[in-house]
């Protein structure tokens, strides 16, 4: 009974609607004056009230993507060390896994990898969306031309998981139309898990102690398994983000030009955001570590940065002003803002396509 599937939400709204009726039908039925009666009825009452809201959150994890599994919603990540390739160990994509992969429109596929990443040695999901073009190509063993194929990191926020940019962005019908009309300029889509940490939001960085190495899973990570599933060897990518993810998207094209040449940051910010629980001396450590105008200070070529925040969007707007306000010597920034809408998908669906043409265009070739 998967968290997603819609047979759960069916049983559990089901469940919600035949109880309430038979509280109403049945309530004088079923009363008696009693103080255990009374706790049964009070129990009927608490118990309707808990399957509605359980149905309605499941519908809501449906339609943002929030969580994929059981797992994730109690915190306890899926083991994949015991199903994982090692990047050592990983092959040339072959025809019969892309017959297996999920068909998408215009002839892409969407490939499901459980990989170990060669320096952060952590396991986890990664999706690659690959175009009909590339899907040809590999199929005649026919090496991917980094000069005709794009390669674009999507990063989503926390909490969410990989297949928010399917089900809840349309990543994958904004990207089929796209190649379709720029063949000889497709885009490869690169889609990893962000939240490796259970509950615990990282902030895609290399935090102290025995944390996930997220930054280098994320980046160094995902161009060496890059390398040996497609060998597109020592390419820059661009990168795309929303909400936590936009910061995660801003912070490894600055931290890492020699692997991103451009960046795309929808209604993100531009500093650290850890668990208030955290403690102080860790998060003034991460605000030290992962300040971008020191990263940036450090670059020694112009690093493309579109930005998309709302008016809407409080948290956003305030640290997308803050960072614009100050000084980018070494950025070619493009700033694109919006009169309303507030921090939900609903809002940044609409502004994938356009932050996917600025991405092609300046990523370097």
């Amino acid at each position: 009974m998967g968290l997603t599937n819609g047979f759960t939400f069916l049983l559990f709204s089901s469940a919600a609607i035949g109880l309430t009726l038979f509280a109403v039908i049945a309530w004088k039925k079923i009363y008696r004056p009693t103080i255990i009666n009374f706790l049964l009825r009070l129990l009927i009452i608490v118990l309707c009230q808990v399957l509605v809201l359980i149905s309605v959150g499941l519908e809501a994890n449906r339609q943002n993507g929030f969580y994929e599994s059981w797992n994730d919603i109690f915190g306890t990540s899926s083991n994949y060390s015991k199903s994982a390739t090692t990047m050592g160990a990983a092959a040339d994509i072959t025809k019969s896994e892309l017959a297996n992969a999920n068909k998408l429109s215009n002839g892409s596929v969407l490939l499901r990898d459980v990989i170990t990443g060669k320096q952060s040695h952590v396991s986890n999901v990664v999706y690659l969306d690959l175009p009909s073009a590339a899907v040809s190509d590999i199929s005649k063993k026919i090496p991917l031309d980094p000069k005709r194929y794009r390669v674009v990191e999507f990063l989503t926020g926390f909490p969410s998981q990989p297949l928010m940019w399917v089900k809840t962005l349309s990543l994958d019908k904004v990207l089929a139309r796209y190649n379709q009309q720029h063949l000889g300029h497709e885009i490869i889509g690169i889609i990893p898990q962000v939240n490796i940490a259970g509950h615990y939001d990282l902030e895609c960085m290399n935090l102290p102690g025995k944390r996930p190495a997220a930054e280098t899973w994320l980046s160094s990570d995902m161009h060496s398994y890059l390398s040996t599933r497609l060998r597109m060897h020592d390419s820059k990518w661009g990168v795309m983000g929303v909400s936590t993810g936009a910061w995660c998207a801003a912070m490894l094209s600055i931290r890492h030009p020699e692997l991103y040449s451009a960046a795309a940051s929808i209604a993100g910010y531009y500093r650290p955001a850890l668990p208030a629980a955290d403690p102080t001396a860790l998060q003034n450590e991460m605000s030290a570590k992962y300040d971008l105008s020191k990263a940036e200070a450090s670059l020694t070529m112009t690093q493309n940065l579109y930005i998309t925040a709302s008016l809407g969007d409080r948290y956003s707007i305030l640290e997308t002003k803050r960072f614009l306000s100050m000084k980018h010597p070494h950025m070619a920034v493009t700033y694109k803002e919006l009169k309303s809408g507030g921090h939900h998908s609903q809002v940044w669906v609409k502004l994938v396509p356009d932050a996917l043409v600025w991405l092609e265009r300046n990523i370097s070739v």
